[in-house]
């Protein structure tokens, strides 16, 4: 009797000790965040639709983070998303105090380019505020190409940021597997320097997020601006007449190089701490950023924006994130020689 009453008081003791731990986790936490100021970075000019949702973010996300810091945006550009993601990996604050919104292109791109400054595996994931559909679009008023079959004998010119970025990766890959002739022009600063480009004439066309062309441009869609060669990543309902670039590849080896760019469009719109913030503040920041998907403003301010909401939380990113870098190393390897000029597959 003695042995079963004392372990009652061992059990009713340690509940007592859990109990009282986890508040003071939790204040830890809004301790260590208040009064401070946290930066979400954006890895791209701010102009485009990956400034639009780190807008959209950065004005809602302090009230939901214990401490209700002050949240300010920081926009650093360059090779398709790939200068942000190093400086985040690599130099950013690691207390919690920095978090990027990922340009997803850049998870591909370090699984298939030796050398990557930044390990996606790693990223500590927070939540992702949209998966991130994607099409090849061109210029209707100037392309020479009208249709997926004329770009196969005719030269269509497409803008890119760089080669980290699936608006070179993407019109590489289809010159590859499908035998387009598209001439990929880099260096541009952002989407919206590729955009101004094609309504100015000087290239016919790019690949685009859905999100980019309903959120950022939907004065062209209604227009009829655009002509859409192919969709990738998510279905887009909005355009069932295109084809998928999935359903267009034969080869099995083929199909798995594009269902690993498709990584990249279901993550989306993601956001993710460096490796080494704390884990009860990168449990704060992953529930800070649950809750706001479901706040009322968050959400009303989104659908004026005409921006998607389809919410993925930080464990689900992870395992894409795992299965991507799971890909058969010799499809990798193949792929890695078609978006570095190698020739076709």
């Amino acid at each position: 009797m003695k042995n079963r009453r004392n372990t009652i008081l061992l059990v009713a003791g340690t509940a007592m000790f859990a109990a009282a731990a986890a508040p003071a986790s939790a204040d830890a936490v809004s301790d260590f965040y208040k009064n401070k100021t946290v930066t979400v970075q954006v890895p791209s000019s701010l102009g485009a639709t990956l400034g639009l949702y780190g807008r959209l973010v950065v004005d809602h996300f302090g009230k939901h983070v214990p401490g209700s810091p002050n949240v300010v945006i920081e926009s650093r550009p360059g090779a398709g998303g790939a200068v942000g993601a190093a400086y985040a990996f690599n130099v950013a604050p690691k207390d919690g105090t920095y978090v990027s919104e990922v340009l997803s292109a850049i998870i591909v791109d370090a699984i298939i380019r030796p050398g990557a400054k930044f390990n996606a595996a790693k990223f500590q994931w927070i939540g992702s505020v949209a998966t991130r559909p994607a099409v090849v679009s061109v210029w209707a008023a100037t392309t020479p190409a009208k249709t997926l079959a004329d770009a196969e004998k005719i030269q269509v010119i497409m803008g890119s940021s760089g080669k980290s970025s699936e608006t070179y990766m993407i019109p590489t890959l289809m010159n590859a597997l499908l035998g387009t002739k598209f001439k990929v022009v880099l260096g541009y600063k952002g989407g919206a320097e590729i955009n101004q480009a094609m309504e100015q004439g000087e290239i016919h066309g790019r690949m685009q997020y859905w999100s980019g062309w309903t959120a950022g441009k939907p004065d062209w869609l209604r227009d009829n601006k655009l002509i859409h060669f192919v969709q990738y990543g998510p279905v887009i309902k909005d355009i069932p007449n295109v084809p998928r670039l999935a359903d267009l590849v034969k080869e099995a080896k083929h199909k798995q190089m594009v269902s690993l760019m498709e990584a990249s469009n279901h993550v989306g719109m993601g956001f993710w701490a460096p490796p080494g913030v704390p884990k009860d503040r990168v449990t704060a920041l992953r529930n800070a950023f649950a809750s706001m998907l479901r706040d009322e403003a968050f959400l009303a301010t989104a659908k004026k924006l005409q921006a998607p909401v389809e919410p993925m939380n930080g464990v689900e990113l992870q395992k894409i994130v795992e299965d991507a870098y799971a890909t058969p190393p010799a499809v990798v390897d193949e792929l890695r020689k078609i978006v570095a000029g190698e020739g076709k597959s």
